[in-house]
C-alpha cells in the first residue's frame, strides 16, 4: 500500500513537473511579456519575452518589486497595479521607457482572497509609429487635395504682385527720363552766364505733364505696398503649408492653439472660402500642452467636413453658409468649436461618424479617415473629448476638449 502510494505520488509528481515544463514553454513562447506578482506586488515569474523587451532577469538574490519595471510607488501592493488597466510604459533595466498596453488579472486563494496578479503588456512602439506614419500619409493626403486651391491662393498675389512689378518697371522709365531733363538743366545752369534756360525749363514742365508726375508720387508707393503685400501673402501661404505639411516632432510641447488654428485656415481657405464664411471667436486662451501638428490636422478635418456639409446643403442657392471657429479657457481645459450651417448629421450614422473608413461622400472625395483619426488624436493621445451636437436641417458644432496640462491617456468619445 505504501508502494502504491509511493508509486502514485511520484506519478503526480513527475506529471507536476511535465505541466510546469509545459506552461513553461507556452509562456515563453507568447509575443507579449508576462509579469506575475504576489500579493505585495514583487516579481514572482517573467516569460522571455518580458526579459527580452525590459532586460529584467528574475533571480531568487534579487527579488524585483513593481516599481522597478513601472511608475509606481517602492511601497505599492498589488491593489495598487491592480488599477493600471490602461496604456503605461514600462521600464527596461536600463532605464528606458517602453509604451505598452498593460492589462491585469487578479489571482485568488480558495478563500476568495486576492493574492496576487498576473500581468500582461503589449509592445506598443511599432503601433505607434505606424499610426504617426498614417497620420502622416492623411495629413500629405489632405495636402494634395487642397493643393490645387492653395495654387489658386498663390496665384492671386503672384499676379497683383507682377502687375505692380511691371508698373513700377514702366514708371521708372519716365521718372529716368524726367530726371535726364532736370540733370540736363542743371548742367546748362552751371556752365551758362546767361541764367535760365527757358526753352529746358519748358520741356522738363511738359515731359512732367507727359509722364503725369503727380500721379506717379501716388501711385509708385502703392506699388511698392502691393507688391510687398503680395509677397508677404504667398510667404504667409507657403509657410502655412510647411508648418501643417511637415511631419514635426511627435514631442508635446506648450502651443498656441489659436495661432494653429490661424495657420490651419490659411492652408485650407479655397476649400470653404466660396461657400461660407468664416467667423473666428478666438478666445484669450493659455498655452496648450499638445503635438501641434496633430492639433493642425484635427482642425483641418473639422473644417473641411463643415466646408462640405455647406455646400451640399446649399444647392442651387447662391448664398454662403458660414462656419464659426472659437476657443476659449474653461477650467483645466481649453475648448475648440467647430460650428456649420449646414445640413446636420442624420440620426441613422451619428454613432457611426467616428469609425475608421466611414464616409457619406462620394467615391474619390475622402476615405473616412479624417473623424477617426481626430478621435484618436484628441482622446487617446491627448487626454481630451470630441464630441457633436446636431440639428438636421440647421447644422452641427463639434466641441474639442484639451487639457491645458494633459498627460497623455486613454479617452472616451461623448456622443
Amino acid at each position: 500500500m505504501i508502494e502504491d502510494r509511493s508509486r502514485s505520488l511520484f506519478v503526480a509528481s513527475a506529471e507536476l513537473v511535465r505541466s510546469n515544463h509545459v506552461l513553461e514553454r507556452i509562456l515563453d513562447t507568447m509575443n507579449s511579456a508576462l509579469v506575475v506578482l504576489d500579493e505585495r506586488a514583487m516579481v514572482q515569474r517573467v516569460n522571455r519575452a518580458t526579459t527580452e523587451l525590459t532586460g529584467w532577469v528574475l533571480e531568487s538574490t534579487q527579488p524585483v518589486h513593481v516599481s522597478q519595471l513601472l511608475d509606481l510607488a517602492a511601497d505599492a501592493n498589488v491593489d495598487a497595479v491592480l488599477a493600471m488597466h490602461t496604456d503605461v510604459e514600462l521600464r527596461t533595466k536600463g532605464g528606458e521607457a517602453i509604451p505598452v498596453h498593460w492589462t491585469v488579472s487578479p489571482t485568488w486563494t480558495d478563500d476568495g482572497v486576492c493574492d496576487g496578479a498576473v500581468c500582461i503588456a503589449v509592445d506598443m512602439r511599432e503601433k505607434r509609429r505606424l499610426e504617426i506614419e498614417l497620420r502622416h500619409a492623411h495629413k500629405l493626403e489632405s495636402v494634395g487635395q487642397l493643393a490645387a486651391g492653395v495654387a489658386h491662393e498663390v496665384n492671386t498675389p503672384i499676379q497683383f504682385t507682377g502687375d505692380s512689378v511691371h508698373f513700377l518697371q514702366d514708371a521708372f522709365g519716365d521718372i529716368s527720363r524726367l530726371i535726364a531733363r532736370y540733370e540736363e538743366l542743371r548742367l546748362s545752369l552751371t556752365s551758362s552766364e546767361d541764367g535760365v534756360d527757358d526753352a529746358r525749363i519748358n520741356a522738363i514742365t511738359t515731359l512732367r505733364d507727359e509722364i503725369d508726375f503727380d500721379f506717379l508720387t501716388v501711385e509708385v508707393p502703392a506699388a511698392v505696398s502691393r507688391a510687398l503685400d503680395g509677397v508677404d501673402r504667398v510667404a504667409t501661404i507657403v509657410g502655412a503649408m510647411k508648418a501643417f505639411a511637415h511631419p514635426g516632432s511627435t514631442e508635446k510641447l506648450h502651443q498656441d492653439i489659436n495661432a494653429a488654428i490661424q495657420t490651419t485656415l490659411e492652408v485650407c481657405r479655397n476649400e470653404y472660402k466660396y461657400v461660407a464664411d468664416m467667423d473666428l471667436q478666438l478666445g484669450q486662451i493659455p498655452l496648450v500642452h499638445c503635438n501641434l501638428s496633430d492639433i493642425n490636422q484635427v482642425v483641418l478635418n473639422l473644417v473641411v467636413n463643415a466646408a462640405h456639409a455647406i455646400r451640399d446643403s446649399l444647392g442651387k442657392c447662391t448664398h454662403k453658409g458660414r462656419i464659426t471657429i472659437g476657443t476659449l479657457h474653461d477650467g483645466k481645459d481649453v475648448v475648440i468649436a467647430v460650428r456649420d450651417t449646414g445640413g446636420g448629421i442624420p440620426i441613422e450614422i451619428r454613432e457611426r461618424v467616428f469609425d475608421p473608413f466611414f464616409t457619406t461622400k462620394d467615391v474619390g472625395v475622402g476615405t473616412g479617415q479624417g473623424l477617426a483619426i481626430a478621435h484618436r488624436i484628441v482622446t487617446e493621445d491627448h487626454g481630451g473629448t470630441i464630441r457633436f451636437e446636431t440639428v438636421v436641417g440647421e447644422g452641427t458644432t463639434f466641441e474639442i476638449r484639451l487639457p491645458v496640462d494633459a498627460v497623455p491617456d486613454s479617452g472616451e468619445n461623448e456622443p
